[in-house]
């Protein structure tokens, strides 16, 4: 079981996804593809969670100006189809959790900074 969450995690596509998710709710407040992904169960409702996201993404992505080097980058075609091909090995739990856990934690881009819990800074 280690095996496959490493595998599961550690995989470019989830962590793109979750990149582009983590921005979606730091940026734009898209709490409604979050709710949308925990709440799929099945493969048909992963799918339509993901493409809801990516619609609403790629609209954010548009409206937003940001300097040239700061442009939101859409998730590419190869992590679409490898989080699918992982959903079909490892089940939609499995690949959901690593998708949000993803979107939550802080990311290694420019610009995220660490939260410090409160009762680490007294």
């Amino acid at each position: 079981m280690s095996d496959q969450l490493s595998e599961v995690y550690g995989d470019p596509g989830v962590k793109d996804i979750g990149g582009a998710l983590r921005r979606a709710l730091r940026m734009n407040d898209d709490y409604a593809s979050l709710i949308e992904l925990e709440n799929a169960e099945q493969k048909e409702d992963f799918a339509d969670a993901i493409h809801k996201f990516l619609r609403r993404f790629e609209s954010f992505a548009k409206s937003v100006r940001l300097p040239s080097e700061r442009q939101l980058r859409r998730p590419s075609e190869e992590s679409l189809e490898g989080i699918m091909a992982l959903v079909d090995q490892h089940g939609v739990r499995i690949v959901r959790a690593a998708l949000i856990s993803h979107a939550l934690v802080k990311g290694s881009a420019v610009g995220e900074e660490a939260t410090t819990p409160t009762s680490a800074r007294d």
